[in-house]
């Protein structure tokens, strides 16, 4: 998937800061990478409760949007800046939040560990 969809920024592809979407097109930013992915392993009989978006700090201090997969032996992330899954420990990203696994539409906020949640406070939807 990371091949399948060229990097473009929301602001320069749509004409705004943010537009989560699957791209038809073929162009998209990370949450889009994310989108489409975890459409993809829907589609493919993953189970969608293990398929989780989560938003990170990257190491250069921006945003980021990956596709986590809660797994037996531990979460891992799909990242479109990388060819390779590994743990969600690895990456060095600051986590922020993720859906929450009995809710896509509930976000938790996630403690520096990135093990423990809680319900985010301020109850975004994305959309």
């Amino acid at each position: 998937m990371n091949e399948a969809i060229a990097p473009v920024a929301d602001n320069v592809h749509y004409g705004r800061a943010e537009y989560w979407t699957i791209p038809t097109d073929g162009e998209g930013d990370c949450e889009d990478y994310a989108l489409t992915k975890r459409s993809e392993l829907i589609a493919s009989g993953m189970p969608m409760d293990a398929l989780r978006i989560a938003t990170a700090r990257r190491w250069d201090g921006g945003a980021h949007v990956v596709l986590t997969v809660a797994t037996d032996r531990g979460d891992y992330v799909l990242d479109n800046l990388r060819n390779n899954i590994m743990p969600w420990s690895d990456t060095g990203y600051a986590w922020l939040e993720r859906q929450a696994a009995n809710n896509p539409w509930e976000w938790v906020t996630v403690d520096a560990d990135g093990r423990r949640a809680r319900l985010a406070s301020n109850g975004c939807q994305r959309s």
